[in-house]
């Protein structure tokens, strides 16, 4: 494999590799989950971190307001035209002197991050973007997640924006956020309820996303956890 990035098994005695042009939630050889790696010798990085305060600056793009796709060039798995992005990840920091006094830490200098600023609510929306492009990339037509909440209505929204992916989400009875079941089923995207925890959910909806090759968006999904890092 050529390619910049690559899917590796996280298994010491596996180590397989597969192109991202596949879809795998687990190593087809041994079971274990994979990562996103990169051949950075490979990879067009920018010559300083100052470039992408200057991209901040100009925001010349749609790429550019997004917090995950400001730094494309350290997540060189998907070409920019391939990006599916609602200008996630740019929540705001917010001074905490009340919690800094609690911690003891000298105030000004303790911040949070209010991650309800994302177009969800949910700051699962840096993952899903990433899973989204890819799931884009490999020209999947439906999507799945077990949820209790923010999961669901993430991944809803983004279906809703991307007509080709039509959504899935398995709920276990009762072991759901109200508020955001509502987002999600606002969404349009389909809803089943099952006997059950999450734990439940989470096998059932593997098992379908094997059998049919739905596109599973859970943390399984190595994508999603490269959207997360910003």
């Amino acid at each position: 494999m050529g390619e910049v990035a690559y899917q590796k098994c996280i298994g010491k005695a596996c180590g397989a590799e597969f192109s991202v042009r596949e879809s795998y939630f687990a190593c087809p050889k041994c079971g274990d989950l994979l990562d996103v790696r990169y051949r950075w010798d490979k990879a067009a990085a920018p010559a300083s971190l100052d470039w992408f305060e200057h991209r901040w600056g100009e925001r010349s793009d749609p790429l550019s307001f997004s917090g995950v796709w400001r730094f494309r060039e350290l997540l060189p798995f998907a070409d920019p035209d391939s990006v599916i992005t609602l200008g996630e990840g740019q929540t705001i920091l917010q001074r905490a002197d009340r919690v800094a006094e609690y911690a003891k830490v000298r105030p000004g200098r303790f911040h949070l991050q209010y991650e309800g600023f994302n177009p969800s609510g949910s700051f699962k929306d840096n993952g899903m973007t990433a899973a989204f492009t890819h799931a884009r990339m490999v020209g999947a037509r439906r999507a799945a997640c077990a949820s209790t909440g923010n999961t669901s209505a993430s991944m809803a929204l983004f279906a809703a924006i991307n007509p080709a992916i039509r959504g899935l989400v398995f709920i276990g009875s009762g072991k759901i956020a109200y508020g955001k079941l509502a987002q999600a089923l606002d969404y349009g995207v389909q809803t089943l309820q099952l006997l059950g925890d999450f734990d439940a959910c989470m096998a059932r909806v593997q098992e379908v996303a094997r059998r049919f090759g739905i596109y599973l968006m859970n943390s399984l999904n190595p994508f999603r956890l490269e959207g997360q890092k910003a």
